[in-house]
């Protein structure tokens, strides 16, 4: 029984890879396309993933990991660097960009770390609040909407989040997280 887990694992794992290879060349990720990327039978390819929005979630998942590592190390005076981080990560990557606007993720571990992630930025928030570097008025959830569209909106008209462009998008929306001044 082992060697037959050691066996799905190891499946499931090269058909991971096969699937990121795929979506980082800009194919699609059909199940039946990625079996033969794999090298595996579409039926192996099912019996780990019920459906092409599992799958996708199974590829990025390593980019919810990233995010996660940046918040947890993340103080106060760095809200702009892990935004900045989240945008870049968004911008670069269409198929993290899909997954992370979806209202229900397929699988119930992608629901689990997205609520955990909102949580922590929720907590980073307030601590930059406290310092009065936040306005009051906006959340976890509005910010992520403010990153995910303006990524979206960035990468649909070909415009890199590193050029100046992007940069001048990015710093209008990091500057209209602050709070007003009082003159």
């Amino acid at each position: 029984m082992d060697g037959q887990r050691r066996d799905a694992a190891r499946n499931r794992a090269h058909i991971v890879e096969a699937a990121r290879g795929r979506a980082a060349a800009g194919e699609g990720l059909a199940l039946n396309a990625v079996a033969r990327a794999a090298d595996v039978g579409v039926g192996t390819v099912y019996r780990h993933f019920a459906s092409v929005d599992e799958l996708e979630e199974a590829v990025v998942a390593e980019r919810f990991d990233e995010l996660a590592a940046l918040l947890r190390a993340a103080g106060p005076g760095q809200l702009e660097q892990v935004l900045t981080a989240h945008f870049r990560l968004l911008a670069d990557d269409a198929l993290f960009e899909r997954v992370t606007a979806r209202a229900e993720p397929a699988l119930e571990q992608t629901t689990r770390t997205r609520d955990a992630l909102i949580t922590d930025l929720a907590e980073l928030m307030a601590r930059t609040r406290e310092r009065g570097d936040l306005r009051a008025d906006v959340d976890a959830a509005g910010v992520l909407l403010l990153v995910c569209g303006l990524a979206h909106a960035v990468r649909s008209a070909g415009v890199p989040a590193d050029s100046p462009p992007g940069r001048v998008l990015l710093r209008v929306v990091l500057d209209g997280l602050r709070p007003p001044r009082r003159d």
